[in-house]
């Protein structure tokens, strides 16, 4: 009972509709899966390769501006460009990051860097406008060193020191170049003490002397003075925090990474539960149309039995159906032989009555000739008697075939045998309205229903017994065999009467229809007919025009491979009786 249920809801609707919406769902699942796994992530590399490339520039940047300090640049034009570069830089690092949500971790840290660079960078051009005064300085410091040098005084002792005042002035310039080198207190200091002592020692010399003097030494005051505050830059850039924030960065670009691989190893894994599911929900709605499937075969067994009862009964209802159209002149064609066979008989029973000598011979004074001819006459009375009696069974046995409800049973039969039994019955509807003209080829036997064709010759001339009697003239029917070839047989049910249109002949198998008058006809008999020969192999086709009759021709199979398969057919409508009745 559990697993009949179980069957029952595999097969209904209501479990495949079910079945479906869930692989609907789980495909469209797989699909989004597959489109978040191929959808470009090149977001994260992408601003880690330019964050890199960005950092490789500031450090460029540094080494130039540390050069530019030092001296070993002869200009800062390559600190500019780079520095812009850096800006560049910056700016498409920015725009990635407002671009993309996914990298909205990385905001604060890197808001922080970028005020750092910018730190810098301010930094940077406070570094430049020293070079510049320095460079400035420095260049016209040869000027004032050859014209102090051009005075006569400058190689005269002085009286205070006992040094001349060009042995002040290169104490002063290699103080210079020293600090220049290393710009530390203890030099800065030296430096301070000689430009004093230069300065002092210039009151005692000649006005112009004293002016170039002067001239010189502020100078040189400029020049350590902004060498110490381009010291002072230096070191304040290279204490600003770049390194941290950007490591901090690039930690967090790596967890970032590690969280996005986890994802894509997330979704494989999904990707593999979803499409196991999907496969298991595949095969579950395959078995579930297979049980349906097989509840249809069932079903639709049980309708073909069913069919096959229905038309078993149409037949033999039809057959019923015609054999009662014709009672009226069976029953004359009856009358006729019986009321022969009585009057032979009366004469009969008059003669044995009035001459019942003639049952004892001899006991008359007739002659041995005149006794003769009593008894050829008696004879001859007896066997139309006999004659009559013959007809009549042989009508009644006709009619005893064609009702008998043999459900198809296949045997070796006579087409034209049949013919002749379909003429017979039919012989009341025909003597008044036909001439039969038949044209057997003596065609062999052939293996069918003699029940079911019986029945389709009855109909056919039936049929062209009703048509010709609407001509109200006598009509000719013509009945044809032949053997068409070594495997068919072929016969044609000709009639002179009114034929018939082209729609009736496009409608003239279809159930229900009928050219007769409204209850002369059920419209069943000619779709009945085209079923049975279908049913033998055969085919059944017509040929008509108004007003030139028609010809009905059926072809049928004599090969005993019918006889198999009508066995095969049995066997088989058997076993689905037995399985319904099981059911």
């Amino acid at each position: 009972m559990k697993n009949s249920s179980i069957r029952d809801f595999a097969s209904s609707k209501a479990a495949r509709i079910a079945c479906l919406i869930l692989i609907f769902f789980l495909s469209a699942g797989l699909t989004g899966l597959v489109w978040l796994l191929q959808a470009p992530q090149n977001s994260l590399p992408t601003f880690r390769e330019k964050f890199e490339r960005m950092r490789d520039i500031e450090a460029q940047w540094d080494a130039e501006i540390l050069s530019l300090q030092l001296g070993a640049a002869r200009n800062y034009d390559a600190v500019t460009t780079t520095a812009n570069d850096l800006k560049d830089r910056l700016q498409e690092l920015q725009d990635i990051l407002g671009a993309e949500k996914s990298l909205m971790p990385l905001k604060a840290d890197f808001e922080t860097y970028v005020g750092t660079v910018k730190r810098k960078d301010k930094l940077s051009e406070q570094i430049k406008a020293s070079y510049a005064m320095l460079r400035n300085s420095m260049g016209v410091l040869p000027d004032a060193v050859a014209e102090s040098f051009g005075h006569p005084d400058a190689l005269v002792a002085l009286p205070v020191t006992g040094k001349r005042m060009a042995d002040l002035v290169t104490e002063v310039i290699t103080g210079l170049v020293s600090f220049s080198a290393s710009p530390t207190p203890l030099l800065r200091d030296t430096v301070s003490t000689r430009i004093s002592a230069a300065r002092k020692a210039s009151q005692s010399v000649s006005p112009e002397l004293q002016s170039s003097a002067a001239r010189f030494l502020v100078q040189v005051e400029v020049a350590v003075q902004e060498r110490q505050r381009g010291n002072d830059l230096i070191l304040m850039l290279s204490a600003v925090p770049t390194d941290p924030v950007a490591d901090q960065i690039q930690q967090k670009l790596q967890i970032l990474e590690d969280q996005r691989s986890g994802r894509h190893t997330m979704l494989w894994y999904m990707v593999g539960v979803v499409c196991s599911l999907l496969t298991l929900s595949l095969i579950t709605l395959a078995i579930i149309f297979r049980l349906h499937f097989i509840k249809l075969d069932k079903d639709n067994r049980m309708l073909q039995q069913a069919n096959h009862d229905v038309e078993e009964r149409l037949l033999q209802s039809a057959k019923l159906t015609a054999l009662g159209q014709m009672v009226a002149g069976i029953t004359h064609e009856i009358n006729t032989p019986l009321a022969y066979v009585k009057a032979v008989f009366e004469v009969i029973k008059e003669r044995l009555i009035s001459e019942p000598e003639l049952a004892v011979r001899g006991q008359t004074g007739d002659d041995e000739e005149t006794l003769r001819e009593k008894r050829e006459e008696m004879e001859m009375l007896l066997d139309d008697g006999l004659h009559g009696i013959e007809e009549m069974t042989t009508l009644v046995r006709t009619m005893k075939n064609f009702s008998r409800l043999d459900k198809g049973h296949i045997e070796s039969l006579s087409v034209e045998e049949g013919i002749e039994s379909a003429l017979l019955i039919a012989r009341p509807q025909l003597k008044y309205v036909a001439d039969i003209r038949k044209e057997f080829d003596s065609v062999p036997l052939i293996m069918g229903s003699p029940s079911q064709l019986r029945q389709v010759f009855l109909n056919l001339i039936v049929n062209a017994a009703d048509a010709l009697a609407e001509t109200g003239k006598r009509g000719t029917l013509t009945l044809r065999t032949r053997v068409t070839s070594s495997d068919t047989v072929e016969i044609d049910i000709c009639d002179d009467g009114p034929g018939m249109t082209e729609e009736q002949l496009n409608k003239i198998f279809d159930p229900f229809y009928t050219t007769k008058a409204v209850g002369k006809g059920t419209g069943m008999g000619l779709s009945i007919c085209y079923r049975i020969i279908e049913n033998h192999g055969g085919t059944i086709t017509v040929n008509s025009k108004p007003g030139k009759g028609a010809m009905f021709t059926i072809t049928l199979p004599r090969q005993d491979d019918k006889f198999f398969e009508a066995t095969s057919h049995t066997e088989s409508t058997n076993a689905d009786r037995k399985l319904l009745q099981d059911a």
